[in-house]
């Protein structure tokens, strides 16, 4: 290998070393739904110590850690999959949590989310059959129908806890999706979370 190429290769090593990681480990907007009491996403991603606990102790199965295409400081991470099962809030991820990455909020307005129909999808606004499961499987009910007895959700009554999406029994992607739109995320301030 000529001299040339060597400082070439090295020189391009040194720009992809500092490139690549600044694109690996860049924040972005990653979608991904946390468990109810997660502290602030930068906050999480560092106290998280991927033990999985929160997991094994979900009783609804709800919990899933973050594959490595999510992103690399992701990677590990509890994130709830609504399609999957939806959260029961019943905080024993904050109770089992041994780094407080999840805090316990339980007696406060926990919101890990917002639901809201496709309507091209919605067996109800598309066929005008008779379904309405995501209305009665709504523990929060921020489902409600309109004049015409299609689903409308509420995004203000809304906790995104996923459990109408979990049962919405349109095939493949469901009719009515839950996204991390609108969560209530924790910081610490004056050595308290708020």
């Amino acid at each position: 290998m000529k001299r040339r190429e060597f400082m070439g290769i090295l020189a391009g090593g040194f720009l992809f070393l500092f490139t690549g990681s600044r694109i690996l480990l860049r924040k972005i907007k990653n979608g991904l739904i946390r468990p109810p009491g997660a502290v602030e996403e930068e906050s999480f991603n560092y106290k998280c110590v991927r033990c999985g606990k929160c997991i094994l102790a979900c009783p609804a199965k709800c919990l899933r850690p973050v594959s490595m295409e999510k992103g690399l400081m992701e990677w590990g991470t509890p994130c709830i999959e609504p399609r999957k099962a939806g959260c029961l809030m019943c905080f024993n991820c904050a109770r089992v949590c041994p780094s407080s990455a999840v805090i316990d909020i339980k007696g406060s307005n926990p919101k890990i989310g917002t639901a809201r129909i496709d309507v091209s999808r919605c067996l109800v606004w598309q066929h005008g059959k008779d379904c309405l499961v995501c209305l009665e499987y709504c523990p929060a009910g921020a489902i409600h129908t309109d004049d015409s007895g299609r689903p409308l959700v509420d995004p203000d009554t809304c906790i995104g806890c996923g459990i109408c999406e979990a049962n919405c029994p349109v095939d493949g992607i469901s009719a009515i999706r839950v996204s991390n739109t609108g969560e209530r995320r924790y910081r610490l301030r004056e050595g308290r979370y708020r």
